[in-house]
């Protein structure tokens, strides 16, 4: 590229701190509830209509960039994001409220499809850890700075700041792309990569389909007929869609890497290990500021130590991998995981401080070391031209694995509650949620411990 290395790293993690904020949102629920007079059955549309539009449009966001260009698409993800987050702080009702989320997760999806592969296409190979350590550091600040800041912002003064912060940092960045980057002309059309526009829809389809179904589940059941057919129809376009990338000389992404079994399993850990550390964006804001008695802002701060505690790992994870190898890298990550997971099984209402701060802080460490060169490996194993693609489909596997975890994480805690509202019940519903979870991530280090080298699938592939 044309610009400096740094300025795109700077400019890609920059880019996804802004939408990582979202997590201020969650501590803004009650406030839109009141203002919207809702019931808090409907609160979930509002992470609904985000969840899906962006985690549905990934794979084919990243295709985009890498045919059009993802200095553009970039560009247009922090407009879009300006636009939302600006619909969604004016919004004169519910509606129009959903719609303005709607088009904040098609600026989400622009920007987290192309800022990965705008990372990793600004160094060379061997830099890609470095650089993706540095973009990673960029996505768990903000993961961090949400709660504190979501709820120093509702204390102080409305929810709908929450929104309208965002607009000029993500018009900042915008200015700063126009600017601070050379424009970079329109391939020719004959050496343009294919689009597939049948395969980016179909697994869009698919992808939403799954979502939609994993997140009415949680209240729902999984008996109801819309989650029963919404999760035939994922299978289904699934199918048709590998059906389809296998014949198309061009496929968005080739359905063989899937058979590739170093690849496929690095997908799989993502969405695991981003699924059982959900927990704590699920239980812990209630056990802070419910069963503890924590304000809302103390509450922001603790939440935020295990975003904290990723960004941290992730500059470090870039400089351990070449010593201690990606693959044992990971599954130190994950193993520290599974210790903040369960030691947060043993916290109670009276634990003290630094127990429970060690405890979310070991979870966010974990991820930081697994995330980092798990990702250089996805994002190594598709070649150059098609780093949008690799950037998409890791952002997606992390999003399914979220959406599950929230879904069943919520339904283990719900059953194990038995109906009871009381602290005593809360405290052992928590207790054995965050053992279940840290069992599953104890599983999660020895699959693991079994992925085999790489066989240098990027030289063969690219």
């Amino acid at each position: 590229m044309a610009a400096r290395p740094h300025r795109w790293i700077v400019l890609a993690a920059g880019a996804a701190l802004v939408i990582s904020l979202d997590t201020m949102v969650n501590i803004a629920f009650p406030a839109i509830t009141a203002r919207f007079d809702l019931g808090v059955e409907r609160i979930s549309w509002v992470v609904v209509c985000y969840l899906l539009t962006y985690a549905s449009l990934l794979l084919a966001t990243g295709r985009l960039a890498d045919v059009f260009g993802h200095r553009r698409m970039l560009l247009g993800g922090l407009v879009g994001t300006v636009i939302g987050v600006t619909w969604c702080g004016l919004a004169p009702s519910f509606g129009w409220f959903l719609a303005g989320r709607v088009i904040q997760g098609v600026g989400a999806a622009l920007v987290l499809g192309s800022a990965p592969a705008l990372v990793t296409l600004a160094v060379a190979e061997t830099d890609r850890s470095r650089a993706l350590g540095s973009y990673q550091l960029g996505v768990s600040a903000g993961l961090a700075l949400g709660p504190p800041v979501g709820g120093f912002l509702v204390a102080v003064g409305d929810w709908s700041w929450v929104f309208l912060v965002r607009a000029p940092l993500a018009a900042g960045l915008a200015v700063a792309v126009v600017v601070g980057t050379p424009a970079v002309a329109a391939p020719d059309r004959r050496s343009r990569p294919s689009l597939d526009l049948a395969g980016v829809s179909g697994l869009g389809i698919a992808a939403a389909s799954a979502l939609f179904a994993l997140s009415r589940a949680r209240g729902a059941g999984w008996s109801d007929p819309l989650v029963l057919g919404c999760a035939v129809a994922a299978v289904v376009v699934t199918v048709l869609w590998v059906l389809h990338e296998r014949r198309t000389p061009a496929p968005v992404m080739d359905p063989l890497l899937l058979r590739h079994r170093p690849f496929a399993l690095a997908n799989l850990l993502t969405l695991l290990a981003n699924g059982t550390m959900f927990a704590v964006w699920l239980l812990v804001p209630y056990y802070l500021v419910t069963i503890r008695g924590h304000h809302v802002v103390v509450g922001g701060l603790l939440l935020a130590c295990t975003p904290a505690a990723t960004a941290l790992a992730a500059p470090l994870a870039a400089r351990l991998e070449g010593r201690v190898g990606a693959g044992a890298l990971c599954t130190i990550g994950l193993a520290v995981q599974t210790a903040g997971l369960v030691g947060v099984a043993f916290l109670d209402a009276t634990s003290p401080v630094p127990f429970v701060v060690v405890g979310l802080a070991l979870i966010g460490l974990g991820l930081g070391l697994f995330t980092v060169p798990n990702l250089s490996y996805v994002m190594g194993s598709i070649p150059r031209d098609s780093q949008g693609v690799a950037g998409g489909l890791a952002q997606m596997m992390r999003t399914v694995g979220i959406t599950a975890g929230v879904t069943l994480t919520g339904q283990f805690f719900a059953a194990r509650r038995g109906g009871a509202t009381d602290d005593a019940s809360f405290g052992d519903a928590f207790s054995d949620a965050f053992l279940a979870v840290g069992v599953v991530c104890a599983l999660v280090v020895v699959l693991s411990m079994l992925r085999p080298a790489p066989p240098g699938l990027n030289s063969a592939t690219a």
